[in-house]
């Protein structure tokens, strides 16, 4: 931090050096600052780099702990989740009697998963009565995984913001066997 307070400070003495006319002090200090700028380009370009991914960490941190409440908690699930690496993978098991609502099983906000984007989700759905959707939520756009009896696979890629992995019933009987897997 101390280092990019003397590189700013350089460059405003350089700003202000260079609007005096006429003096040859001025033009060799200017070309000393511009030289130490050059050859210290890349050390300033690393740190600006990790001043930047310690920014997106935080942030990271901060949606993923607001995505938590955002799936739906354990104890309201239907069924059994174990999750994975973090709350976007893990596998889910569960029965449903005349379910109607939402469960949020997988997901969060994050602006950069640490583990990679892109994500599989393989599953078994049952609808013995009513309807079921299962859907992964990107951002307000619903993307149709299963909306009848099978089993499949589905890859996709998160993307900034909410990504959630969803099932939707109304009166809904049956059962689901998830996984989402990198």
């Amino acid at each position: 931090m101390f280092r990019k307070s003397i590189v700013s400070g350089c460059l405003a003495l350089l700003v202000l050096l260079t609007g005096l006319t006429g003096c040859s002090l001025t033009r060799e200090l200017a070309g000393g600052v511009v030289k130490e700028l050059k050859e210290n380009e890349d050390g300033i370009r690393r740190e600006l780099v990790e001043l930047w991914n310690g920014f997106l960490d935080e942030v990271n941190d901060w949606a993923e702990a607001a995505a938590r409440r955002s799936v739906t908690e354990d104890a309201a699930l239907k069924g059994e989740r174990r999750k994975g690496a973090d709350n976007y993978t893990g596998s889910y098991e569960a029965d449903y009697e005349r379910f109607t609502g939402e469960e949020y099983i997988f997901g969060g906000t994050v602006l950069k998963r640490r583990n990679g984007n892109d994500l599989r989700a393989v599953y078994s759905l049952s609808v013995q009565s009513g309807t079921a959707a299962l859907y992964w939520l990107d951002g307000e756009e619903e993307h149709l995984i299963a909306d009848a009896s099978g089993s499949g696979r589905y890859e996709f890629t998160i993307h900034a913001g909410g990504n959630f992995i969803v099932l939707k019933g109304e009166d809904f009987t049956g059962g689901l066997s998830l996984t989402v897997e990198e």
